[in-house]
């Protein structure tokens, strides 16, 4: 389709394509005039100045859309957007009303082929987004097989910068979320763990591996950017710098993060049970040191240790008189000699402790002995055993 006598302007000073699409601010320069060709498939724009001549036609790009300048339908001046890309925006400048209509219908069907090649490209990205994200999916399961993975494919892992500053926080990589678990025949709780594997880098190398462990929160940020992540986590714990997980899908983030807190709270009980069994071994030890340094287990040691010195020394004895013996005697007999020498000592003793009693006795509340009253039983006349008697009183 061919338009004679358009005049073209171009932009005074050449702007960035957000700039160019407010063409209301533009100051517009005239350029020239000739004839401009559509071409009904590709919507491409050829101008051919007026001059003629040697002067070859100059490509201005594919048609997008164009927008009349003083609207309805009378309007003879439009603003059309190309894809050329020093001057996306040219002001078009028709003779009369009715070529710049017929313009307005081709850049119609422009804008919504257009419209549905983006869609299609979209489409595109996205079904090769997908494709990828499988792709890594299955290589994860086949690299952890008997592991027993659980993933979360499109996600995005951010941190501190490996190569700057440890507050930098940059793109880490883009991939899959992945939570292994401890073996089943693990009698323990075990370790649990957060890989993050990169599509880049494939299921062979993770990018990161982190211990999942008590304290650690995942918490849930805000969206406030409507072209951003779904959902965004920002991972934190005692012992790691801080993360932040992104994910295209919400399903996927609202899984990863109840799984994710279901293994904090497990080892969060966990680390609790282990401390209070250290507590509780720790009062039984105490518990245990102030029985044995109470009077009663003293007593029992002592006892102990006298029941020991008693068999030792009754061993000793019997050995003793075997050794002394030249007859060589029934081992009975030799036991029945050693009791008889265990009875003469207790015997002893018991008279040692009963005048040890009565002279306790005796000095604390002044008490008089048996045994001294017995000799001054023995005094042969009255007098002296008068005198006797008065001096015990007397003590």
């Amino acid at each position: 389709m061919n338009f004679k006598d358009v005049s073209i302007s171009i932009p005074t000073k050449v702007r960035g394509a957000e700039a160019e699409e407010e063409w209301q601010e533009i100051d517009w320069t005239t350029w020239t005039s000739g004839s401009l060709e559509v071409d009904s498939d590709s919507f491409l724009l050829t101008f051919k100045p007026s001059q003629g001549g040697a002067v070859k036609a100059k490509p201005l790009g594919g048609l997008i859309r164009a927008t009349a300048v003083d609207g309805g339908e009378e309007a003879k001046t439009l603003i059309a957007t190309t894809t050329e890309s020093c001057h996306r925006s040219l002001r078009l400048t028709f003779p009369s009303a009715d070529d710049a209509s017929r313009f307005r219908q081709v850049a119609q069907r422009a804008e919504a082929a257009h419209e549905a090649s983006m869609k299609l490209k979209v489409t595109q990205g996205v079904s090769d987004a997908l494709e990828t994200s499988a792709a890594l999916d299955r290589d994860i399961r086949a690299k952890l097989t008997g592991k027993w993975p659980i993933v979360f494919s499109g996600a995005e892992l951010y941190g501190p910068d490996p190569n700057g500053p440890s507050t930098n926080e940059v793109l880490l990589g883009r991939g899959a979320a992945v939570l292994l678990d401890p073996p089943e025949d693990s009698r323990t709780v075990g370790n649990y763990e957060l890989v993050f594997y990169g599509e880049d880098e494939g299921a062979d190398k993770p990018l990161k591996r982190i211990a999942v462990g008590p304290k650690m929160l995942l918490e849930r940020q805000a969206d406030d950017d409507e072209d951003g992540p779904a959902v965004t986590f920002l991972l934190t714990g005692p012992s790691i710098p801080a993360h932040t997980i992104c994910f295209d899908e919400t399903e996927v983030a609202c899984k990863f993060a109840r799984d994710f807190r279901v293994r904090c709270r497990l080892l969060d009980i966990s680390h609790k049970t282990v401390k209070g069994q250290k507590s509780a071994e720790s009062l039984r030890e105490e518990i245990a040191g102030m029985k044995q340094r109470s009077l009663a287990a003293r007593c029992v040691r002592a006892v102990r240790s006298l029941m020991l010195l008693v068999t030792l020394a009754v061993f000793a004895r019997a050995v003793m008189l075997y050794a002394q013996d030249t007859k060589k005697r029934h081992p009975r007999e030799y036991l029945q000699d050693v009791s008889k020498d265990l009875r003469q000592v207790a015997k002893l003793s018991l008279t040692g402790v009963q005048t040890a009693t009565a002279q306790v006795c005796e000095a604390a509340v002044g008490s008089v002995s048996t045994e001294s009253i017995r000799l001054c039983a023995e005094e042969a006349n009255l007098s002296d055993m008068r005198h006797c008697l008065n001096s015990l009183i007397a003590r």
